[in-house]
């Protein structure tokens, strides 16, 4: 049952809005900016994409001074990132005690404004975080945060000029272009690609026969209908629940396995060690791990999979690879590789995501320059994993590296926090739990960057003489 809103939840909520201010005025947080303008820069940090992980990222810059930073979306305000728009999770996967964007300020954490809102007892109660919950607590936090943030923003090209960086967008406003010095991608889940569509899918079927778990879908529209889910990640077995929760006759899912995978192998990496310093393993050891966990499906949630199978016209389908699918007579008809013959309405795709960079228009000017995993280690026999070898190889504040050293330094004023990190830095790389690590050493290398880009005028400024701490007639020599 859905908790319900405190009678004065709003004071309550003011007063912790209160309390958290009163906290950074104690700590010293958010000082005056402190960076000099510079010639042809109008912001000194923007970052391209307003979730957890870009509210995270510019509150923390904010509380380091540095404050001429700009956060663009291409979403409408309050739709940012999955959790209201198409993610069909009913739950965060993860534990609501797990830290995540409050950045070190128990104040600011979910649960401080969870009992504000609804009560201590109802916190009590509450197992993994709902998604619309969660996105309420994203929007509390952006209030709190105060970012300039300009939603409805879609950057369509990122290159190099004189000063830095220039972007170019397409949004509402008169503005359609600024130059910066550091740019952060916090792009989510296909930040560096594209969803992926098997090409028995993308080949056979006409496109509004078949939507990928990325994609807003009308269920409603699928009441009554046959459903082919391809694919048993986690988002597969989502959309198939909520398929069947709008009324659909029958949903079938294929998974090319010959059983559903039980572990989640990246739970290995949640601990403080590698969470800090698994970008400090040689590549090899890197690779080793990498290659082993993407090699490998990740487990759903038990309660993603009795969210299904408590539906009796659920049906799972194992080693059922798809060999063809075609609409046939109105109908997709699939045949497996086994030769099986399945018929259905509409075709949900939960394959995935590759990474593709020239798929995103922020980076498709030169994604051919950007260095991948493949470019710079050769992977040993008996670890190949094509997938894992697409990944870009970051440096170890997250900046994109050149495929050829020393071409385009440039690109390493472009730091990539979001999923497709994760072979480079493991779980430091955006999701919810990773913030607390990834993102103090990611603020660290971008106020370093600006430092070293301005150290003529910090020398001056630290050798200019300060305010006397006193009058000469405030003392007597004898």
């Amino acid at each position: 049952m859905a908790a319900t809103l405190l009678p004065d939840a709003g004071s309550r909520l003011a007063a912790l809005k209160a309390r958290i201010y009163d906290g950074l005025d104690r700590l010293g947080d958010c000082p005056p900016n402190w960076v000099p303008a510079l010639d042809g820069i109008d912001k000194d940090v923007v970052i391209i994409g307003a979730g957890q992980a870009g509210l995270a990222i510019g509150f923390a810059l904010k509380r380091e001074g540095v404050t001429n930073i700009a956060i663009l979306d291409a979403q409408p305000a309050g739709q940012e990132g999955p959790w209201v728009t198409y993610g069909q999770m009913e739950t965060l996967r993860s534990p609501k005690t797990l830290q995540g964007p409050e950045l070190g300020l128990p104040a600011l954490t979910f649960r401080a404004w969870h009992e504000a809102a609804y009560g201590e007892a109802a916190y009590d109660a509450l197992g993994k975080i709902p998604t619309r919950l969660w996105m309420d607590y994203l929007l509390w936090y952006r209030d709190v945060a105060d970012l300039p943030i300009r939603n409805d923003t879609q950057v369509t090209r990122i290159e190099p000029v004189a000063a830095g960086l220039r972007l170019s967008f397409d949004g509402k406003g008169d503005c359609n272009s600024l130059t910066t010095r550091k740019v952060v991608l916090a792009t989510g889940m296909d930040g560096f690609g594209r969803a992926r569509i098997p090409e028995v899918v993308r080949d056979g079927l006409p496109r509004d026969r078949y939507a990928h778990c990325r994609e807003i879908v009308d269920f409603e529209s699928l009441r009554g209908k046959r459903i082919a889910v391809l694919g048993a990640a986690s988002s597969a077995f989502d959309y198939s629940a909520t398929a069947l929760e709008h009324g659909a006759a029958r949903v079938d899912l294929f998974c090319r396995g010959d059983r559903l995978y039980d572990r989640n192998r990246f739970k290995q990496i949640n601990y403080a060690g590698i969470m800090h310093h698994y970008v400090d393993l040689d590549d090899a050891d890197r690779w080793r791990i990498m290659s082993e966990l993407f090699g490998r499906a990740v487990a759903v949630t038990r309660e993603t999979l009795a969210r299904n199978t408590r539906h009796d016209n659920f049906h799972i389908h194992l080693n059922a690879g798809w060999d063809t699918a075609q609409v046939i007579d109105g109908a997709v008809r699939i045949k497996t590789v086994s030769g099986a013959a399945y018929a259905a309405d509409f075709v949900i795709v939960g394959a995935g995501f590759e990474n593709s960079p020239e798929a995103r228009p922020e980076l498709a000017g030169f994604a051919d320059k950007i260095a991948r995993w493949q470019d710079r280690f050769p992977a040993p026999e008996g670890q190949k994993n094509p997938g894992a070898a697409a990944f870009p190889y970051l440096g170890r504040e997250f900046q994109l590296q050149d495929k050829q050293p020393g071409a385009a330094p440039w690109l390493q004023d472009i730091h990539l926090y979001n999923w497709a990190g994760t072979v480079s830095h493991g779980r430091g790389s955006s999701e919810n739990s990773s913030l607390r690590f990834g993102l103090p050493r990611l603020i660290s290398a971008l106020i370093r960057d600006i430092v070293r880009k301005d150290a003529a005028a910090h020398v001056a400024r630290i050798l200019d003489l300060p305010e006397p701490e006193f009058r000469p007639d405030e003392y007597r020599a004898d």
